[in-house]
């Protein structure tokens, strides 16, 4: 009877292990075994910016912070300053560096809007998505349309590092932490 027992809780964990490794935003917490994905460099950036076409359809994990959002037909196109991805400690957030340059890209997001996540400059995230190609963006700091790499987002785990101040209403709904994955419809 124990060995049963015992047998039947193995199992038990291993099925909670496998059903957890396939859930939404899973693969973005996890990046060992996502490196082909992940655009953790300048350079890798670069050739995916300039040669996004060869890309299209394929799913790449990106880093960033908000710059500005705007509201489509399609859902939500974001703005977003490119980061690199953390090759580890990837439940801490990106981190901007030197190499992160002046790099930019837009996010297309269908699904529930998520406030803190949009409205509020300076959010971090990491993402899964698959590339689109490029879009032209009408982007304040550049100065005029430019066409830039354009990813249409599977799902988003936020870091709520923003600029603006948070409702107490935000405050009382959301963890200490602040941070939380969101998945498109």
């Amino acid at each position: 009877m124990k060995k049963a027992i015992l047998v039947l809780s193995v199992l038990g964990v291993m099925i909670l292990q496998s059903g957890c490794a396939t859930s939404p935003g899973s693969s973005l917490m996890a990046p060992k075994g996502n490196e082909e994905k992940m655009v953790a460099t300048g350079s890798q950036f670069d050739e995916l910016a300039s040669h996004s076409s060869n890309y299209v359809g394929q799913e790449k994990l990106l880093a960033g912070a908000i710059v500005s959002i705007d509201q489509t037909d399609e859902g939500y196109l974001v703005l977003a300053q490119w980061l690199p991805y953390p090759a580890t400690q990837a439940e801490q957030g990106p981190q901007a560096s030197e190499s992160s340059g002046n790099r930019h890209f837009l996010i297309r997001f269908v699904g529930k809007r998520e406030r803190e996540f949009y409205t509020v400059r300076g959010n971090k995230f990491l993402l899964e998505g698959k590339v689109e190609g490029t879009k032209k963006a009408l982007v304040n700091l550049f100065g005029s349309k430019k066409e830039l790499l354009a990813v249409n987002a599977k799902c988003v785990h936020i870091w709520e590092t923003g600029e603006a101040n948070v409702s107490s209403s935000a405050a009382s709904e959301y963890s200490p932490t602040r941070k939380r994955t969101v998945c498109a419809d």
